[in-house]
């Protein structure tokens, strides 16, 4: 059953300020992986983001929550490895 995707208003600020093709393709695979299987293709976080998971696209992270009851999925921040952990959530 497909999850249905929403965005933080943080998340489509970050997604503009990474390049156009990978925006494009981390919308894509948002869409049509992701909204797919969101607890098995990401990965589970620990420690302050415990009860968030991150989608790896090529360099760059997704962190979202995953609202089993209703189906959702809260696209909360992108961006690359080194900096999207250090982002305020």
């Amino acid at each position: 059953m497909i999850y249905s995707v929403k965005w933080q208003e943080k998340a489509v600020q970050d997604l503009k300020s990474v390049d156009k093709k990978s925006a494009s393709g981390l919308t894509e695979r948002v869409k049509i992986y992701l909204s797919q299987d969101p607890l098995s293709l990401g990965k589970p976080l620990k420690g302050v983001f415990e009860g968030l998971h991150r989608y790896r696209f090529g360099d760059y992270r997704v962190i979202y929550f995953v609202n089993k009851k209703e189906r959702a999925i809260l696209i909360l921040r992108i961006g690359k490895r080194k900096e999207v952990y250090n982002q305020k959530l």
